[in-house]
Formats: C-alpha cells, structure tokens, sequence
C-alpha cells in the first residue's frame, strides 16, 4: 500500500446516530460533491454513482483523491494554528462535508463550530450525529447566501459574532461559479465578522498553462469531469484565487500550494500531517488572512 495512503484519522469511523425527521430525499443516481469527498476520505456515505465519478476523475487526472487528502490536511492544520497560535475557539465553516474523523469540531473540543451547508443529506448528517460536548451546530445556507447564514438565529446564539471567528472555506469556493462572484460572497462575510477574525482558504488551481502545460491539461480534464456531472468544481487562476482574499492581510507563507503550508513530518501520525506527492501540489493552493 502507498505511503500516501489516508491514515487512520482520516478514516471515516462511524457514530450513534438517531433518524433524521424527515430524512433527506437522495437521488442515488446523482453523484454528490459530499458523497465523493466521503469517498476520497475512505468515507462509507457514497454510492455507485460517486464511485463511477471517482474513477473518471482518477482517469482524467491519477490522483485526484491526493488533492482531497491535501485540502483535508489544509484545513487541519490551520485550524490547529489558528486554535494554538492565534486563540480563536469559535469557527464558522461553508461547503462542510460529510462528517468524518479530524473534522474542525474535533480539533477544537473545547471551542464551537458551526457547519453551514445547502446540501440536505449533510445537512441532516451533522444534526443527527450525536455530538457528546455539544460544540458543533449545522444550519442551512451555502456560500451565496453569507447573509442568511451570519443572520441565522441559531448562528447568533451559538458564536459571539462580536468576538474573533475562524472563517473556514476549504473546499467551498471551487465550487460557486463566476456569475455567482464568489469573491463578493467573501467579502460580505468579512464585513460581519469582528476584528481580528480569520480566513483559511483553499482552492483548485489551473498553473500557467505556458509555465506548466502538463498540469494545466490535468486541470482543464478535472474541471470538465466535475462541472459535467457535479455542475461545478472549478480550477482558477493564481491571480483569481489570490483575488479572493482582497480586503483580507495575507499572513504569511502567503498563498501556496497547500501541502507547503506549515508542513507537518509524517510521524508520528497527527491530523494535518498527510503529504501530497509531487505530481497533483500544483492543482490546489492555500492560504491564511485576517481582518
């Protein structure tokens, strides 16, 4: 087996679970966004339909699950700075997932994290999964919608929204179209969050096609597969991810590839120390920033 096989904590391990009322309608037949990350995750919420896409990525692209590995690293890692070194306990996270072992909530059993999602089968994943400390909420509403989400009640009670918020959009943006203006989207959260909150983002990235061709075609295919039967999932620039923190103080590394972004040694085994070989670290970038 690879040494870039996902560890055990990124294995999806299961929990007491009580029945979602009403319980979401699924159209097995539709891949889902969530449901191919539970894949990649060696998750066990997925169908034949997000397998059969799993494996066209994996045609267009060998490897496509290292970027989802390298993203969920990422994220774990700047949630760990972002606990450790900065003191944010509480976090507002968009585009969440499927719950899986290493999630933000996790990482932070002694702060809160609210998942915010326009996905109904996650949606009744994080409210049916019974949380022991009572530190996770999950409300409806996707990254168009800022709004609605930081107006939510349930928001309003469970983050003091006039107090630091760890802004967690990992694996969200790629996934909101231009004409949506994801960039606008951002920076309508930053207007309601207090000083001193922070941002992590990451992002799918499309190199200099003249600087590096072979990882640009990989791009393009990964992009024509995803937006083909997810209806998003799309490879930007490095100038129109960057765009995305505008209005945001870019703390340093800066904005990279993610698996060079406070790197972890392999051993021993802790989240955030997943290490993405060579050929796929140009096709995702991210970053840190703070009001």
């Amino acid at each position: 087996m690879s040494r870039f096989t996902s560890p055990d904590f990124l294995r999806q391990a299961g929990g007491k679970h009580v029945r979602a009322e009403p319980p979401p309608v699924v159209d097995l037949a539709q891949p889902s966004i969530a449901r191919l990350r539970s894949f990649h995750l060696k998750g066990k919420d997925h169908f034949e339909g997000d397998r059969e896409l799993a494996t066209r990525a994996d045609q267009a692209a060998p490897g496509f699950q290292e970027i989802v590995l390298g993203e969920h690293a990422f994220l774990q890692r700047a949630v760990r700075y972002l606990t450790e070194e900065v003191g944010i306990r509480q976090f507002l996270q968009f585009g969440a997932g499927l719950p899986a072992p290493g999630d933000p909530h996790e990482l932070v059993p002694e702060g809160r994290v609210v998942y915010a999602t326009d996905d109904p089968m996650v949606l009744a994943h994080h409210r049916a999964l019974l949380r022991g400390g009572g530190n996770t909420l999950a409300v409806e509403g996707g990254l168009t919608e800022p709004g609605r989400v930081l107006r939510d009640p349930e928001t309003r009670r469970f983050l003091d929204l006039d107090r630091p918020v760890g802004l967690l959009l990992s694996g969200a943006v790629e996934h909101v179209s231009d004409d949506e203006d994801p960039a606008g989207h951002i920076s309508a959260l930053r207007e309601g969050l207090a000083p001193g909150s922070h941002l992590a983002l990451s992002h799918y990235c499309r190199p200099d096609p003249e600087q590096f061709p072979r990882d640009a075609l990989r791009a393009t295919r990964l992009q024509d597969i995803l937006v083909e039967h997810l209806g998003s999932g799309w490879w930007r620039s490095r100038r129109e991810i960057e765009a995305c923190f505008d209005g945001w103080e870019i703390l340093s590394p800066g904005v990279l590839e993610v698996q060079r972004w406070r790197t972890l040694p392999v051993a021993p085994p802790v989240p955030g120390c997943y290490q993405m070989p060579r050929r796929n670290r140009r096709l995702i970038l991210g970053g840190l920033a703070r009001i």
